[in-house]
């Protein structure tokens, strides 16, 4: 079943939202050898403009081209962005975030009816259109938001 496209577009910035306000609500922990939560922010960050956008192009550019792209999994180097974000704050790393996304969604607002149904091969994932590559998108922040949650300490 298809997603109304508007629902889908408020629902990638709400959950960029949402993973900002988990980051910046998070203690990070001492001595942990897990990114901290502005780290993870920034990550996304990093895949929304290394890998979605990127994505996005390549399926509707295959699309008017009659072919379809293959993806393998990739995500920025984990010790890079480590490095990148080591002193950076939650809310420095949602302001990029928040960027990247309404970036998303401007390329998306330009898309066709034809467009949205450009298709890629996921190693991972499998067939999938433009909204189902943005349901990934949703799904990762989500993977994300779970890791900053789940690393608080009990109170």
């Amino acid at each position: 079943m298809a997603i109304q496209r508007s629902v889908l577009m408020v629902e990638l910035l709400m959950s960029a939202d949402r993973v900002i306000t988990a980051a910046q609500s998070a203690t990070p922990r001492a001595h942990s050898n897990q990114w901290s939560p502005a780290t993870i922010v920034g990550h996304l960050s990093q895949v929304d403009t290394e890998v979605w956008l990127p994505r996005i192009d390549q399926m509707v550019i295959g699309r008017q081209a009659g072919v379809t792209p293959t993806f393998a999994w990739w995500e920025p180097e984990a010790q890079q962005t480590l490095e990148r974000y080591a002193l950076a704050t939650a809310d420095d790393a949602g302001a990029q975030l928040l960027a990247s996304r309404t970036t998303i969604l401007h390329r998306l607002r330009e898309l066709t009816d034809e467009d949205w149904d450009a298709r890629a091969e996921h190693e991972a994932f499998g067939p999938l259109d433009i909204e189902g590559l943005m349901l990934q998108v949703l799904s990762h922040d989500e993977e994300h938001r779970a890791s900053i949650l789940l690393s608080q300490p009990e109170v």
